[in-house]
């Protein structure tokens, strides 16, 4: 299953990121307006906390191949017609562009959770921890040539033709998808009738170190990786006239998270994945805060800094939940654990209005600050447990 899961995902991931990067970009530069921003990218991804629970209960019910199929193949649809309409209308009303927005997140809410679910599925072949890391390895591809593969596009032609490339993507994937199919667990019958939120309290109850790392992400994902969402309108402001820069900054945060993925599978061998975690956190923090030396050789540096040590928090983080869930409630345990993403939303609306405020430098500040203080606390309690200092 390995052969068709793991190019599939590379096409459609690769399609979100000319989407995504398409998108970002047009919208700034039709509205020149961080809050449109900020709000595109909110309706996009709020869907998560709405229903990824749902998607987690399904993922553990039906056939993961074909729950796979039908999301993807829905994003072609929905994306053909958003490719459609922006080559008859020309330029798109912000209405539409958050319809279509916010159908993609809908869609991407429910595929998240089932496509984690699928990696220890492949345990036939590889390892959890391989499985999550090469997933990872292949997001991170899609991230450093996504970009690039838009920025061209955009430069050579215009914005609709991204939007072109991302639908035919989408269609290769969704073929790519159809040879998938995976036996369902037959579930514990007193546990098939408790809701999500039960089971993860269960669970939680018993490790109360996964809950920390859910807490910690559930406010860093806030706090630091709403930072996608605003870096147009930094290089906007250092590199004005430049929108090359942002397009090769978003890349060399790709290199960072493919360094990332290529690293972990080897440091985790001689370091605990928690440790892993709020140690990335922490250097994520302070690489948000030199995000805003007016350099570009210096921005490209520390965005691949930020690339690395986010991917490194976000995969640790990852393989932890997947090694330390049983079969049988992966779905439903994972739906929970990964409404952390639901919070990127939420800190990219506050972190847009606040770069109306005060503006985005100091805003890229708070970001940093903000993530280093919550990993700093959380990684103290940690340590005070370990010792016995902390009942």
């Amino acid at each position: 299953m390995a052969k068709y899961f793991f190019p599939s995902s590379f096409l459609l991931f690769l399609g979100n990121w000319i989407g995504q990067i398409a998108l970002n970009w047009y919208v700034y530069e039709l509205y020149h307006n961080a809050f449109y921003l900020g709000l595109v990218n909110f309706v996009r991804l709020i869907p998560i906390l709405f229903l990824s629970i749902w998607a987690g209960s399904i993922a553990d019910k039906y056939d993961r191949g074909v729950l796979i199929r039908i999301t993807i193949t829905s994003s072609t649809v929905l994306t053909a017609i958003l490719c459609f309409l922006s080559f008859k209308m020309g330029e798109l009303p912000i209405y539409i562009i958050l319809i279509y927005a916010c159908g993609r997140g809908i869609l991407n809410a429910v595929e998240t959770p089932i496509r984690q679910a699928i990696l220890p599925d492949l345990s036939a072949s590889l390892s959890t921890v391989k499985a999550v890391s090469y997933h990872s390895f292949i997001i991170n591809i899609c991230r450093s040539i996504g970009p690039a593969i838009a920025g061209a596009i955009i430069a050579a032609l215009n914005v609709k033709y991204a939007f072109l490339a991302q639908t035919i993507a989408y269609c290769l994937a969704a073929l790519l998808c159809l040879p998938l199919h995976f036996k369902v667990a037959a579930p514990d019958k007193e546990e098939e009738v408790k809701f999500s939120f039960s089971i993860v309290a269960d669970y939680f109850k018993t490790h109360v170190q996964g809950f920390n790392i859910f807490i910690t992400s559930l406010i860093i994902m806030a706090t630091g990786f709403s930072y996608t969402t605003l870096l147009p309108v930094l290089t906007s402001l250092n590199f004005p006239g430049q929108a090359s820069v942002f397009g090769i900054a978003m890349t060399f945060s790709a290199i960072g998270g493919i360094t990332a993925t290529l690293l972990l599978p080897k440091i985790l061998k001689f370091f605990y994945s928690i440790n892993v975690y709020y140690l990335s956190s922490i250097l994520f923090g302070f690489a948000l805060i030199a995000a805003i030396m007016p350099n570009s050789i210096l921005l490209f540096g520390f965005i691949f800094l930020i690339g690395l040590f986010s991917q490194c928090a976000r995969t640790t983080n990852r393989v932890y939940f997947q090694t330390h869930i049983e079969d049988d409630r992966r779905g439903r345990i994972l739906s929970i654990v990964m409404m952390d993403r639901g919070m990127i939303p939420l800190g990219s609306v506050i972190m847009s209005a606040l770069t109306e405020w005060i503006g985005i430098i100091p805003t890229f500040i708070t970001m940093g600050v903000s993530t280093i203080i919550v990993a700093v606390i959380f990684f103290g309690i940690k340590e005070m447990k370990n010792r016995g200092s902390v009942v």
